[in-house]
């Protein structure tokens, strides 16, 4: 009788595990360590010079480790990565400091802020993320302001 209810919760188990969906998430962190590599370092030899020290100083492991535990969880739970927003995409999320309230909307490269409770309120600006010079700026109704890295 005990042989037949571990067969009975193994079929089970077996049966729930192929029915449900993968959950493997975009893993856009490293794609975008492994694409700053393959784009940014010259030459195949830097290249691989590079990954060699990146896998010796476990900085890919770190990267996969924080895909795999906190990225994808993300993912999974609220239906996007927060690094992965593609062009056209936006993410609005409502922010609080104190009694100043912020609309702060993403995009890829670029995000609005708006001020929409508080003192001047009404304000608004942007933050830009130029992949030329890999700089972010900050535009405001005073002009704009350029970040160092």
């Amino acid at each position: 009788m005990k042989k037949i209810k571990s067969l009975l919760l193994a079929v089970v188990f077996i049966g729930v595990l192929l029915s449900q969906q993968s959950c493997i998430g975009s893993f856009q962190l490293t794609n975008n360590l492994y694409n700053w590599n393959k784009n940014e370092v010259p030459g195949k030899w830097g290249q691989e010079l590079v990954f060699l020290a990146f896998v010796i100083l476990p900085v890919y492991e770190v990267c996969l480790f924080a895909d795999g535990i906190v990225l994808n969880t993300i993912e999974f739970w609220t239906g996007s990565n927060p690094l992965a927003l593609a062009p056209g995409e936006t993410e609005t999320k409502i922010v609080q400091q104190g009694d100043d309230m912020y609309k702060l909307s993403a995009e890829r490269n670029t995000i609005h802020v708006e001020k929409i409770a508080g003192s001047d309120a009404g304000e608004t600006g942007q933050f830009t993320f130029d992949e030329q010079t890999r700089i972010w700026s900050f535009q405001n109704a005073d002009g704009i302001i350029q970040l160092k890295q």
